[in-house]
């Protein structure tokens, strides 16, 4: 039976949990800045590191692959090591990865601090698995608290890196220096409630999976640009998937497995997970094209509004400050409107968004609205989401749950990015997305949305979930 906390667990009494949860989302706040700046950053380096496209879309691949393998595996370590030295650790690893890029910015410490950045995956499962140890009925407003400043880091960030590399682009990587130095002091403040398992790691499945998510992550992330039916793309994504066969057929019927698998047979698992993909694939997917959208100049394009990529970055703000609005406001509606209900707001939110940009989209303020409803149902399902995937699980699974629905995420936003890119080459005209372009992606992600409201109507509330979690 799930328990709340273990009784020998407690708050030290020097510090208050609030402390705790200001500290956690000051920590997220070094996620939303290196998630944030990379996107504005790296495009314009190849003028200056004498890179072209082709690298530079290598680059974001490795992004994508360590997003999804570091995932599970650093959540993991954290069930079974201690959540609070393995969230020491990944830290000190994003913060070299900073110092790397920002002190010696060349093609190569760019590709090696890229992949250690996408240690940040680890940072909220790690610091759930802290707080429902230490208080479980402050969980739902930490991970609000944390995911609001998600939001409006990643927004801050690349208006940041714009601002500061307007003339040299590598000095934009300077933006996140300041925010690692607060990371690396604010952890010393992670109260010592860590409970592991000490269960260690099982070497097959871990690298069937890892592997496995390679080929996959690359596949659909480089399958737009390589050709689906090209023996590239063909041969990693059968062998990804062949590999995650693996890895799910080992950690289903082994005893010493990589993911306790069994924490799907719970129903809320399930549907949390579920629902987390098709919100990935209808949300963050379009940012990309958010961005052509309104760089497009409506005179040549038929549609846009000829922004400058600075403009580009103030305006998505909006997106920005309306998510960390909903986020923080999550914890209330859950409480009082209920799980499902939540969850299936947050994806009619969305599904209302695109239609917005569809009929609103020949002006500026009316495109402006349906960015702001995409904030509200992005704020609301990212904080929602999060919260509920720990929610039954036994609490020595909690990083591990909470990672799982981070996966659930990545890959879903790595499909619906995919999907994204294959309407737009379906849709070109002299080498520009078309309206009719837009009107296809703006429709197949409402689409996605509404499966995320489907999905999420089969949410109920786990009859193991501890009334601590619940009633907070």
């Amino acid at each position: 039976m799930v328990t709340d906390t273990p009784s020998a667990v407690r708050m030290p009494t020097t510090r208050s949990i609030g402390t705790v949860i200001v500290a956690m989302a000051l920590i997220e706040a070094l996620s939303g800045i290196t998630q944030g700046y990379i996107n504005p950053i790296l495009p314009a380096l190849g003028p200056v590191l004498k890179i072209n496209d082709s690298t530079i879309n290598g680059i974001f691949l490795l992004s994508q692959v360590g997003f999804a393998v570091l995932t599970p595996i650093i959540s993991r370590m954290g069930d079974s090591f201690g959540y609070r030295p393995v969230l020491r650790g990944s830290i000190l690893v994003v913060a070299v990865g900073v110092f790397l890029m920002a002190m010696f910015p060349t093609l190569w410490t760019i590709m090696i601090g890229v992949v250690l950045l996408t240690s940040v995956v680890g940072f909220i499962p790690l610091m759930m698995g802290i707080l429902r140890t230490a208080s479980p009925s402050h969980m739902r407003i930490g991970v609000s608290s944390m995911i609001a400043m998600l939001m409006v880091t990643v927004g801050t960030g690349g208006l940041l890196a714009g601002v500061v590399g307007m003339n040299t682009p590598t000095k934009g990587f300077w933006v996140a220096v300041p925010f690692a130095v607060a990371a690396l002091v604010l952890v010393v403040l992670m109260p010592d409630v860590d409970t592991p398992t000490h269960e260690r790691l099982a070497i097959v499945p871990l690298l069937a999976c890892s592997l496995g998510l390679i080929g996959f992550v690359t596949a659909i992330s480089m399958g737009p640009d390589w050709g689906w039916t090209d023996v590239r793309t063909i041969g990693s994504g059968l062998l990804g998937l062949a590999l995650l066969a693996v890895w799910i057929r080992w950690d289903s019927t082994q005893r010493r497995t990589f993911v306790n698998l069994a924490m799907f047979q719970i129903r809320q698992v399930r549907v949390i997970s579920g629902a987390t993909f098709f919100f990935g694939f209808a949300s963050i997917s379009y940012i990309s094209s958010n961005a052509i959208f309104l760089y497009s100049d409506s005179n040549k394009a038929g549609y846009g509004f000829g922004l400058s990529s600075l403009q580009i970055a103030s305006l998505f703000l909006i997106v920005s400050l309306t998510s960390f609005l909903a986020s923080m406001l999550t914890t209330r509606l859950l409480r009082q409107v209920g799980e499902r209900i939540t969850l299936v707001g947050a994806g009619l939110m969305l599904c209302l968004a695109f239609a917005a940009m569809a009929l609103l989209h020949q002006s500026l303020p009316g495109y402006c609205v349906g960015l702001a409803l995409f904030g509200i149902g992005l704020g609301i399902y990212q904080a929602s989401t999060r919260a509920l995937a720990v929610e039954g699980v036994e609490p020595a699974l909690t990083a591990t749950a909470a990672g799982i629905n981070e996966l659930a995420l990545s890959v879903g936003i790595a499909v619906g990015a995919a999907v994204v890119k294959l309407l737009s080459s379906a849709f070109l005209s002299g080498g520009d997305i078309t309206s009719h372009g837009f009107v296809a992606i703006w429709t197949t992600l409402a689409a996605a949305a509404l499966v995320a409201a489907l999905i999420a109507t089969r949410y109920t509330r786990p009859v193991l979930a501890s009334t601590a979690e619940v009633s907070a």
